[in-house]
């Protein structure tokens, strides 16, 4: 039987293979707790992975309100050693990105574009266990 997470971590793991060698691919919820993430162990804890891309984003939104350039799409943060992608799915869902520093981040884009309405209809979807 499919289950929820199997589809979610078959979703993700297929963004993975388009993205330019990404670290880590995350389904962050609202608590702020990862729901799946390719792969399973990503060089960053888990915690901060999560702890980051709710931090990103309400930078975002602060710096969106003060320009008023309305509600946060995605943030982009790029340091010498590692960039994170957040994109934001909804109110209650975060998809986070870690990138090498030299991966343009709108290399993420097409590949997203197309993932991203499967993985929302993952997340739509009803599941028999529920």
């Amino acid at each position: 039987m499919v289950s929820r997470q199997s589809e979610l971590l078959r979703v993700l793991a297929e963004l993975a293979a388009e993205l330019p060698q990404p670290e880590w691919i995350a389904l962050v919820d609202e608590n702020g707790l990862i729901m799946a993430c390719v792969p399973a162990q990503p060089p960053v804890e888990p915690e901060r992975i999560s702890a980051m891309a709710a931090t990103s984003v309400m930078m975002a939104e602060r710096v969106l309100k003060e320009i008023d350039g309305g509600k946060a799409r995605f943030a982009s943060l790029a340091g010498s050693r590692r960039q994170h992608l957040t994109v934001v799915l909804g109110p209650d869902r975060l998809l986070s990105i870690g990138l090498g520093p030299q991966i343009p981040a709108q290399e993420t884009f097409g590949p997203l574009s197309r993932k991203v309405p499967e993985l929302m209809e993952v997340l739509r979807r009803k599941f028999k266990a529920e």
